[in-house]
């Protein structure tokens, strides 16, 4: 039996892969999961993971920031503050990360835009010619 899988199931399907390797690059970023135990930054994980989906819907396909918020059932305004987050400053932060840093920006947005550049640089995610910065 051949079951055909419907395009949004494939949709969702990508998306879930395009999220995980950000997720995963942020890890990385992070100093691995090994660095979340040692600064008892386990708490990360969920808002990593949630700005991981958000930055791939935005940049790679082209979801606004209303569209997002009902995909995954979270506020426009966390959309908002998770593709407004200050990339800048997190790579300061990264760089002194065994200090307490009182970044203001949305720490797993900024990580997770970090993370979808160094992806799109690697290749495995693809980014539409039309796709907009955020």
């Amino acid at each position: 039996m051949i079951e055909v899988v419907g395009a949004s199931e494939n949709l969702e399907s990508e998306v879930d892969k395009d999220a995980m390797n950000i997720f995963l690059e942020t890890l990385n970023l992070l100093g691995g999961p090994r660095k979340l135990f040692e600064y008892r930054n386990l708490t990360w994980l969920p808002s990593l993971m949630e700005a991981a989906y958000v930055v791939v819907y935005s940049k790679k396909y082209m979801k606004t920031a209303n569209e997002i918020a009902s995909i995954l059932g979270i506020s426009t305004a966390t959309v908002k503050n998770i593709l407004n987050a200050d990339e800048s400053k997190i790579e300061e932060m990264l760089s002194h990360f065994e200090k307490k840093s009182e970044a203001k920006t949305h720490v797993a947005g900024a990580l997770a835009k970090l993370a979808y550049k160094k992806v799109v640089e690697k290749g495995p995610v693809v980014e539409r010619k039309d796709a907009a910065l955020a």
